[in-house]
């Protein structure tokens, strides 16, 4: 029966035109909707292949370095000066004859460039813009200065130390160095780049001075001094990365060092130069 009604329905014209119809649409309806999908499923696919890539891009170019540097460090003293002139004023008194010389203080090896710290650090890139450093360091020095004459003696000797740690902040305008197999030290200074330096710092200074004007066996006069100071300091200030090679590149910075204790004591210049070594 159902056979006859079919046979029928498709022997009359407009039964045919009417199949035809339903057809044709339902062909136009499906294609699209294979289209759209299969589209999907590829953007789908290639999002999925992105997601890896795109992470390890963001953890991959984050490359750690550790960097050995040399501070040398011109603070104003000025305390210190004040104190060393008014202290030794007595005992180049006592020398009516003009036998000695004035001793050397920290004020002259601040004069010679030589309060030189060492430090060690360690730090990273963040992005093309900004690198980071933690660091320790520190630095000690002594001046010891024995004149004599006959049995008159003039002695003064000074120890001081410093132990810091610190933060700094590396912002590059026109992006970190890449390294590279450099041929020639012209390749290697077209790809250096300026840098903002700006950081904190906190250290413990220790000093002590002793000094005596003496007619053997008689000491005539004699003095003592101490100082112990936690000491905390902002920096800012300028440098320049020069990459040598894939691994190693040479960091030089000067910044001015603000003190938020005794700033006319501590506040002054300091130029570093450091050898940083780029972790694979």
């Amino acid at each position: 029966m159902g056979c006859l009604v079919r046979a029928k329905f498709s022997q009359h014209p407009r039964h045919r035109v009417f199949l035809i119809l339903i057809l044709t649409l339902t062909w136009t309806i499906q294609e699209p909707t294979r289209a759209v999908a299969q589209q999907l499923t590829t953007t789908s696919l290639s999002l999925a292949e992105d997601v890896p890539q795109r992470r390890g891009t963001q953890t991959g170019d984050k490359p750690w370095h550790i960097e050995f540097g040399l501070r040398d460090s011109c603070t104003k003293l000025e305390e210190t000066k004040e104190l060393l002139d008014s202290r030794l004023k007595r005992p180049m008194t006592l020398d009516v004859l003009d036998f000695f010389d004035k001793p050397q203080t920290p004020i002259d090896r601040k004069s010679d460039f030589l309060l030189t710290s060492f430090y060690v650090g360690a730090g990273r890139q963040e992005s093309d813009w900004f690198i980071w450093t933690l660091y320790v360091g520190g630095g000690k020095g002594r001046d010891h200065d024995h004149q004599r004459v006959l049995n008159v003696n003039l002695e003064v000797n000074f120890k001081y130390g410093y132990l810091y740690t610190g933060a700094t902040g590396e912002i590059y305008p026109w992006r970190v160095p890449k390294p590279g197999d450099y041929e020639n030290w012209e390749d290697r200074l077209s790809a250096s780049r300026p840098f903002l330096l700006t950081g904190m710092e906190t250290g413990y200074v220790s000093a002590e001075g002793r000094g005596d004007w003496s007619i053997a066996p008689i000491t005539m006069y004699q003095d003592k001094v101490q100082v112990r100071d936690w000491i905390t300091s902002f920096n800012l200030g300028l440098g320049w990365n020069l990459p040598l090679n894939r691994g190693w590149s040479i960091v030089v910075m000067g910044d001015y060092r603000w003190h938020f204790y005794r700033p006319d004591e501590y506040n002054g210049w300091t130029l570093t130069t450091a050898l940083r070594y780029n972790l694979p």
